[in-house]
């Protein structure tokens, strides 16, 4: 829900505060699985973090937002918590899987529904982990829905599908 357009001359977009040393998005081709390791890796290098620390915090992966990296996590079976230190390559590649599949289907669906776009019409991607998922069963497992605070900001999750191991 962040956004801003702004005019410039060919080749003067680079020198934008905010657009200068941006990293790579998960809409653009150079956002492969490789990349997707080597920032996991240079994150580990830093310390301990989250998976929901690596999708919402210091514009790591630009353009992911916590409401869809609810739904992300819970497509990759990951808790918000669970340490990318902990991650097993084919956790990792689930996540970069429901990263991508998730963008695009954002993307097709113009957006999500309680967001609008220029022309007043209403996003159709609806969110799988939400406020109105609270305390409703899952249809896959039968758990029950659950919320927590959590870096700044509430997050879904399944707690039979989305173990913190």
């Amino acid at each position: 829900m962040w956004g801003a357009i702004e005019l410039y001359e060919k080749g003067k977009e680079q020198n934008r505060k905010y657009v200068k040393g941006m990293k790579i998005t998960p809409i653009e081709a150079k956002f492969t699985y490789e990349y997707f390791c080597t920032l996991i890796d240079t994150l580990k290098e830093k310390g301990k973090k989250s998976v929901k620390e690596l999708l919402t915090q210091d514009q790591t992966i630009p353009g992911l937002g916590n409401a869809i990296t609810q739904d992300i996590l819970f497509k990759a079976n990951l808790h918000p918590k669970h340490q990318i230190d902990d991650l097993k390559k084919d956790q990792r590649q689930k996540l970069y899987n429901a990263i991508i599949k998730t963008v695009q289907e954002v993307i097709k669906k113009g957006g999500r529904y309680d967001e609008y776009d220029l022309y007043n019409n209403r996003g159709k991607y609806i969110r799988i982990m939400d406020k109105n998922a609270v305390k409703n069963p899952y249809p896959q497992c039968g758990g029950k829905i659950e919320k927590m605070q959590y870096l700044g900001g509430a997050c879904y999750f399944c707690p039979n599908c989305q173990k913190l191991s």
